[in-house]
């Protein structure tokens, strides 16, 4: 919603409150530059923020007690204010809300650092912990990148058995809990952790001077090193390679067209014995003449072999996940069971983002059942099939990041004799999951900024309804090995199975 604004000439009173309302922008756009992260807030800020928060989730949220029982979820805030005795930065606080969210179980219920927190932070070199891991199942951490400017010794692909004498496996559980997932979808949280496992690391555990690390090399042995946290004065050497050729090539490139290149690609192998589809987004960057010229190449071009990679796609417009889902679908469906909110607007005393918009959506979409709920009008009816519809075969592939209107697609084309669904567990319910409208409450004090989905979505109530993601046909994992050679393990053995077929 764009608001167009002229030039007038304004009467007294009017312009009288255009400078109060100058005056009272510019009076904050100052206390943000005295903004620091270690800026601390009293017990008292930090358990109205937790108490508002709370009341504002028991009254609007569809699905609290989804995966837990109302005594869980008591016990979680009665922790969390047990927890808010000293005081915190924000940081500290944040980490104490992911853990009282956690128990939900709802990936959309999360919380963000504030705009203050962001704008502060934004631009600065990375400190603290000086390694990029990746979680591998539950209890495995492998290297992905060294920033140490100092070490030659770690590469890419070796396991990292502890840091600071913490265990990988308690370390992985201490910042599991750091990331909201859908019931029991654990990879959300992994994949998440791994996208940006200094910022985790750096916010839950300790900062170190040093760090000492136990590492399996590449014979096998275990040996420790250790290395001084980035930013240190030990670390000072120059960086051992150079970005710059890279940089010099994005110059190049427009922002859009980065972000058009981020958010799909369509290509055809040489050999025309198969096409591939990358969709890591449904936002408005994949549009739908996009998809509707991709299925007509496909046509065209008499492709019978498609890989869909959708293992970073998490989520953005149900429409456009519906869209794809036109595309492949053999017979008449049902893109959801239910969608359905405990309210027809919000109810809240906290500032909410896009609250007007947000609640008449709800007063013009959402109509009154039977069962004191309100049900959301889009997306119930029967769907059918595009007329140039993909008949060939299809593998899917997926991982932890595959999220929201990305699961609600694969759930649908799941079990469908042409598709196979290739890689990991996703980190969207395969039941359900809620969303359709996600504003965010900011927190009074210290502007935290967390998620508050006001619909529950039931994606096809025949499924187990067991907190799992949707779980492939195939399973393949990244292992230290393909990391080590920089391998895509779950392309390679969709393009393997294909070539089975020939």
């Amino acid at each position: 919603m764009h608001l167009e604004i002229r030039t007038v000439t304004m009467k007294k009173p009017i312009y009288i409150l255009y400078l109060l309302v100058s005056c009272w922008a510019s009076s904050c756009a100052v206390s943000n530059t005295d903004f620091t992260p270690s800026k601390k807030y009293s017990p008292q800020q930090l358990q109205e923020d937790m108490q508002l928060m709370e009341q504002t989730l028991r009254t609007n949220h569809p699905s609290l007690f989804w995966y837990a029982t109302p005594q869980e979820i008591d016990a979680s805030f009665a922790r969390a204010y047990q927890l808010l005795q000293d005081s915190l930065n924000e940081d500290a606080f944040k980490n104490i809300v992911s853990e009282t969210l956690f128990p939900i179980r709802c990936g959309h219920t999360s919380v963000r650092h504030s705009g203050q927190w962001n704008k502060y932070t934004v631009g600065k070199k990375p400190t603290g912990f000086p390694l990029a891991l990746k979680i591998i199942d539950d209890s495995t951490l492998i290297l992905t990148v060294n920033y140490s400017k100092t070490d030659s010794i770690l590469k890419r692909g070796m396991e990292i058995q502890s840091i600071n004498g913490l265990v990988a496996k308690k370390i992985i559980d201490t910042l599991f809990p750091l990331v909201s997932i859908d019931g029991n979808a654990k990879n959300f949280s992994y994949q998440n952790i791994s996208n940006n496992f200094q910022n985790y690391y750096n916010s839950r555990l300790a900062l170190t001077k040093n760090y000492q690390i136990l590492y399996i090399d590449s014979t096998g042995t275990a040996l420790t090193i250790t290395l001084p946290a980035l930013g240190s004065l030990k670390d000072t050497a120059k960086p051992r390679f150079s970005t710059s050729t890279t940089n010099n090539q994005q110059q190049t490139i427009s922002v859009r067209q980065r972000r058009l290149q981020a958010s799909r690609s369509f290509s055809i192998d040489s050999s025309n014995q198969f096409a591939t589809l990358r969709i890591n987004s449904f936002t408005k960057y994949v549009k739908p003449s996009f998809i509707k010229k991709t299925f007509k190449q496909l046509q065209k071009k008499n492709i019978s072999n498609l890989i869909l990679d959708v293992r970073n796609n998490g989520g953005g417009l149900i429409k456009s996940a519906l869209l794809l889902t036109k595309h492949l679908k053999q017979n008449a469906f049902y893109f959801t069971d239910s969608i359905v909110s405990t309210h027809k607007k919000i109810r809240s005393s906290l500032t909410i983002n896009k609250k007007f918009i947000t609640n008449l959506g709800m007063f013009f979409f959402s109509k009154k059942t039977n069962d004191n709920l309100y049900s959301f009008s889009f997306f119930k009816k029967e769907y059918h099939p595009k007329k140039n519809n993909f008949k060939g075969k299809v593998i899917i592939l997926t991982g932890g990041y595959s999220f929201s209107a990305t699961t609600m697609f694969l759930s649908s084309v799941k079990g469908q004799q042409n598709i196979t669904l290739l890689g990991e567990e996703t980190g969207g319910g395969y039941y359900g999951n809620n969303g359709v409208f996600i504003p965010e409450m900011r927190l009074p004090n210290t502007k935290l900024r967390v998620r508050l989905p006001l619909y529950r979505i039931v994606n096809n109530k025949t499924h187990l309804k067991n907190g799992s993601g949707v779980v492939p046909d195939v399973e393949v994992k990244p292992s230290a090995k393909s990391i080590r050679l920089n391998k895509d393990p779950k392309m390679e053995k969709a393009i393997a199975l294909i070539k089975q077929t020939k």
